[in-house]
């Protein structure tokens, strides 16, 4: 029972840090997940084809009420202020409902600036086998089941760290990671 404790305090703390500490721990990164899907402009998206760049991964779904609208807000203004320096995937977690129209008119309502920040619709396995499986988020066997924390991919597609959007310790510690971007 005590070593099961120790594991999830190890996994839970180590969820947390950033690249440099989870380096001095010896536990080496977490490359993201690759996985495809349809964007806004219903064109293919690929997450290989970020390779080279930093980018930040969330979920959501457009008719969230709650914790939605003020994650996208969060990366609509990471977005504005830092924008030349990384990238922004967000992946629905209701496919079903988030058609490329309704994704289209929600990353408007956002001002997700296209080839910067793109919102992203695949099949509902998918969806979960990357949010669990590939960023180690909540499984959204629903779509409000999802994280609101942030993923961050360096441009060597090592997940450096977990930021979550509502707590704005950590929003100041992405943006500190963000600036150090070259």
């Amino acid at each position: 029972m005590a070593a099961a404790c120790l594991l999830v305090f190890l996994a839970v703390a180590c969820s947390n840090d950033d690249a440099s500490q989870i380096e001095q721990q010896g536990i080496p990164p977490k490359t993201a997940p690759m996985f495809s899907g349809t964007d806004q402009r219903g064109n293919e998206f690929r997450s290989e084809d970020l390779k080279g760049h930093a980018w930040i991964a969330s979920f959501f779904f457009t008719s969230c009420m709650s914790v939605c609208p003020k994650l996208n807000g969060v990366q609509a203004g990471l977005q504005k202020e830092y924008g030349d320096k990384l990238k922004f995937v967000s992946i629905s977690t209701d496919p079903d409902n988030d058609s490329v129209s309704v994704l289209s008119e929600y990353s408007q309502r956002f001002g997700a600036k296209y080839g910067t920040w793109w919102m992203i619709r695949m099949p509902i396995d998918s969806v979960r086998s990357v949010s669990a499986k590939g960023f180690a988020l909540m499984d959204p066997r629903e779509p409000a089941m999802h994280s609101t924390r942030f993923a961050a991919v360096d441009k060597h597609m090592n997940i450096i760290g977990y930021f979550d959007s509502e707590d704005s310790t950590d929003v100041k510690r992405l943006k500190s990671w963000i600036s150090s971007l070259q």
